[in-house]
């Protein structure tokens, strides 16, 4: 089965997004989404809540109280339990996963509405499915792809679309150069890049406006940092860009390319849900923190409890840790930099089918497109094909242009775009459910943060590491593998040995 490399629209011309991912376990698929829905309420509800009177205070002082029970979360507590340590691990939902949310399908089969791909160099997350005995498949990539570029449909076979040959040379230039730009930036303080300065003050598309001239060139990389960011390159420093390629080992074609050709069969949700199993003390779910005293000690306050610490690691998203009331406040550096990395916009859509009727047709399920709302779109069946499954990206501009539409009109939308890649038979999918990240009250957004100009250079070496007894971890935090689910449990490893150092 070739493989498909799902961002490398750069050089390929296979681009996509990346998100969230883990399981609502049991029901079908209305009637899932009538529990999100229901879920979506209530925790509006809990997260305009000011900071309340104290909860019943716990009884037990633990060594560690983990904020988030996602893979970062996880990992830590495992790690600190390992090392005969107390820790209790609180999540504001009611699942464990994080940014991995699956949806079921039937037993053993999933569809992610989060992040869900790996590839070769993610090496914690594929050892970690090793050892909990989740499967790996590759993502199907077999047939012919689809470019859909004003208003005409051509297909391709191979990695590379049929776009201009000028536009395809000035996107081989780009990575060159950035390639030998990212070479300068160490990925974990990027800001002691020899040239630092100047590209934290640019931003991406700055750069590409510069550096290609046809429009077709500046569209495939555009669609790319999307794929990368759920954000338009406008907003992003390329500064964050290049620290990003140095985090997945230098190279362009890593970051947008082969690190989405691996599946988990039945999601990798699980990988949460397992490892949360495993753990001495069950998860605390429906718990959102509010507010966290420290120094010497910790309290962290929920609706219902205050629970007892001697150190807190806090892996919720950074705009959320922004929003939790601290005492005393954070360092200026620190608050600051929360205010300022925000997350990109995506909402993630799969359209559910008896079969992969595009397979019968000799398509791959792929697209890139310059027409939205829909934009990229991949096979996402399980691996025996039932049901077929294709997923869709909306993303940056091209979610937010839907925020205000209702779910009904959301769907037609995205209906509309399948069925101007592949037909009529697109257009009745035997179910449909989507994600907006951006509504999820413990997300806000996805893929994950990413540095405007200025913020790398004037913040981030004064932001680095605990603050008293808090420590910081997730995906957004990792120089290796940033916004992965590989990156997450790197960074739960490394706080985890941050912590017992200060215990010991």
């Amino acid at each position: 089965m070739t493989e498909l490399r799902r961002r490398d629209v750069i050089v390929r011309g296979a681009v996509a997004a990346a998100g969230a991912a883990v399981g609502a376990l049991g029901g079908g698929i209305e009637d899932a989404l009538a529990r999100r829905r229901h879920r979506h309420r209530r925790h509006r509800r809990r997260v305009r809540t000011p900071r309340p009177v104290p909860g019943t205070p716990s009884a037990q002082t633990f060594d560690v109280i983990v904020v988030g029970a996602g893979l970062a979360g996880l990992t830590a507590a495992r790690a600190l339990e390992a090392a005969g340590r107390s820790a209790l691990v609180l999540e504001a939902r009611d699942r464990v996963g994080g940014r991995n949310f699956d949806h079921p399908l039937g037993p053993g089969k999933v569809a992610e509405l989060g992040g869900q791909w790996a590839g070769p160099g993610q090496d914690r997350v594929l050892a970690l499915a090793k050892e909990l005995g989740v499967d790996t498949f590759p993502t199907y990539a077999t047939g012919q792809n689809i470019y859909y570029r004003s208003g005409q449909r051509n297909t391709y076979t191979g990695g590379i679309p049929p776009a201009n040959p000028a536009a395809l040379a000035e996107l081989e230039a780009s990575i060159l150069e950035l390639n030998q730009m990212a070479a300068e930036v160490p990925a974990a303080t990027p800001w002691k890049a020899p040239h630092a300065g100047d590209w934290d003050i640019q931003t991406i598309a700055t750069w590409i406006n510069g550096q290609e001239h046809t429009a077709e060139a500046r569209f495939l990389t555009g669609l790319a940092i999307r794929g990368v960011y759920g954000e338009e390159a406008s907003q992003i420093s390329l500064l964050d860009f290049l620290s990003a390629i140095t985090g997945v080992g230098g190279d362009v074609n890593t970051l947008i390319g082969s690190a989405q050709s691996i599946r988990f069969v039945g999601g990798p949700q699980q990988l949460s849900v397992l490892l949360a199993s495993r753990l001495k003390r069950p998860v605390v779910t429906g718990a959102p923190v509010l507010a966290v005293d420290y120094g010497p000690s910790v309290k962290v306050h929920t609706a219902a409890a205050t629970y007892n610490g001697r150190r807190a690691i806090l892996t919720p998203p950074k705009t959320l840790i922004g929003r939790i009331e601290f005492s005393p406040p954070l360092p200026p550096a620190y608050d600051e930099i929360l205010q300022r990395e925000p997350m990109g916009s995506v909402t993630k859509v799969n359209a559910i089918y008896d079969l992969p009727f595009w397979r019968a047709e000799g398509l791959s399920g792929q697209v890139v497109s310059d027409t939205g709302p829909l934009e990229l779109v991949y096979d996402n069946s399980p691996p025996d094909g039932r049901p077929g499954v294709l997923v869709g990206f909306m993303e940056a501009n091209q979610s937010r242009a839907l925020y205000g539409a209702s779910p009904a009109a959301r769907r037609q939308a995205a209906l509309d775009s399948l069925v101007r890649y592949f037909g009529p038979a697109a257009g009745t999918p035997r179910a449909y459910v989507d994600m907006v990240w951006d509504l999820e009250p413990y997300t806000r957004g996805a893929y994950g943060s990413f540095n405007p100009p200025g913020v790398l250079t004037s913040l981030a070496p004064q932001a680095v590491g605990p603050v008293g007894e808090l420590h910081f971890a997730g995906a957004d935090t990792s120089p290796e593998w940033p916004g992965y689910m590989d990156g997450a449990i790197r960074t739960g490893e490394r706080v985890a040995k941050e912590v017992l150092a200060q215990l010991s």
